[in-house]
């Protein structure tokens, strides 16, 4: 058997020289053409594609995006044979292939929350037209199964408690991330205290592991993200007054999560809460955000002072947690202005998605910071996009980053004003922008194939 490598490094020499024995080009037509890395046909593979997904939360439209070609196809999921019926959309995880996707749902009062796998059978970007087959559809409540958040209310003028949060009162699943060198995605379930593991070999959830509860975790987790080696995962606290980051050791076996302790942003007196996202930067360090404002109902007595929107280094093997950027008062400050969701570090530099979404005044604005992390100790601001000048006018709460594999682009959503933006990471500027005038209402969900979220 020939291996790929010598067929790779024939087809180079036939490029390179034009010319060839007839000995090598008899092996070449014997066996197949390996498809170069920068080809990616329409009819998929096993190849890396340049595919982006989301769903929309006010039309249950699903979006896929070609960052390659620009391209945008819509998909209206209740034409598929199949699909459970009319259920409101939340998240997306492509596949690196591009060949499958994973679509979760909420629950409402006929329907449970799904998550439903699509398996992607043809794109074709310039006709606009894509073959999607409804694969499984896996039930995790029952119908009308009410949210579980703690109650709380606001307590002085700055933290408002925002109804977009705690308003819709089921089922949700959220935050779905792959396991890597494992058959295993992890959703958490926003609304309640459990995990849920899903095998996406078999389209099933993990018998005698699944659904994953522990106690003072698990609840209002808003997806666990794993280090490249998938032998840590980081838990996010979303939601007020949880300053913590549980972290997990998975088992890529069994799917069950082993608990190693929590790192608590700040201490007892003075702490930042409300965590989105966790970026991992190698195995031991990753960085995460805080978004509450000041205090709720549900701060300590013993709570002096809730640390304003800020960013944190962790360090997994210490299980510490390092304040590396403040809080400013305006657009202009070498700091986080508006509560952060996402963040990103692609060629040496830190991308955080700023939404204006917990205070009194909501969506306003949004803008996406940018600063330099050669010192991971202490980044340097570079700039902040605006809207209406980097970022297009209108341009609010901006919520979801996900780079495309080669770091060369950010794909940033705005659930709020209706954009999916391209950022090219090399000049920093908006190189593509879809939105209200190519029918996109409140993209969600954005998963870039190649990443583990």
């Amino acid at each position: 058997m020939i291996s790929s490598n010598w067929i790779k490094g024939v087809l180079l020499v036939i490029i390179c020289t034009f010319s060839l024995s007839s000995t090598v080009i008899l092996a070449a037509k014997n066996h197949p053409k390996p498809l170069p890395t920068y080809q990616y046909l329409d009819v998929y593979n096993n190849y890396l594609q340049p595919i982006a997904t989301a769903i929309d939360y006010h039309s249950g439209l699903i979006y896929l995006f070609n960052y390659d070609k620009d391209k945008l196809i819509t998909v209206e999921p209740t034409s598929l044979f199949g699909w459970p019926g009319n259920v409101p959309l939340q998240h997306t995880l492509v596949f690196p292939e591009g060949d499958k996707i994973l679509i979760t749902t909420d629950n409402t009062a006929e329907h449970s929350a799904y998550i439903v796998i699509l398996k992607v059978k043809n794109i074709n970007w310039d006709a606009g037209t894509t073959l999607l087959e409804v694969e499984a559809t896996i039930a995790v409540d029952n119908p009308g199964t009410p949210a579980e958040f703690p109650f709380v209310e606001p307590v002085n003028n700055v933290q408002n408690i925002p109804h977009w949060l705690v308003g819709r009162g089921t089922t949700q699943i959220h935050g779905p991330t792959i396991l890597p060198y494992s058959d295993f995605v992890y959703l958490t379930e926003l609304t309640s205290d459990r995990v849920r593991v899903f095998n996406h070999k078999t389209n099933e959830l993990v018998s005698g592991v699944d659904p994953i509860v522990i106690p003072d975790y698990t609840e209002q987790t808003h997806g666990i993200m794993f280090n490249k080696s998938g032998t840590i995962g980081l838990g996010t606290g979303y939601f007020f007054d949880n300053s913590l980051i549980d972290v997990y050791k998975p088992n890529r076996q069994t799917g069950e999560l082993q608990t190693i302790g929590q790192i608590k942003l700040g201490d007892e007196e003075r702490h930042a809460a409300f965590t989105h996202f966790v970026y991992w930067l190698d195995e031991r360090y990753a960085v995460t955000a805080s978004m509450q404002l000041d205090k709720t109902s549900l701060t300590s007595v013993n709570t002096k002072q809730i640390i304003p929107p800020s960013v944190w280094l962790l360090d997994t093997l210490e299980g510490t947690a390092k304040k590396i950027i403040n809080h400013t008062n305006n657009a202009n400050g070498a700091g986080i202005f508006r509560s952060p969701s996402d963040l990103a570090v692609v060629n040496g530099k830190l991308y955080i998605a700023e939404e204006d979404s917990l205070d009194f005044t909501f969506a306003n604005d949004g803008y996406i910071s940018v600063f330099d992390l050669t010192d991971r100790n202490k980044p340097r601001f570079l700039k902040r996009l605006k809207p209406g000048r980097e970022l297009p006018n209108g341009y609010a709460v901006a919520h979801t980053i996900s780079p495309t594999p080669d770091n060369r682009f950010l794909i940033v959503a705005s659930w709020v004003s209706g954009y999916v933006l391209k950022i090219d990471t090399e000049t920093d500027t908006v190189v593509k922008a879809w939105g209200p005038n190519d029918g996109l209402t409140k993209p969600h969900g954005i998963c870039t194939a190649g990443g583990l979220r």
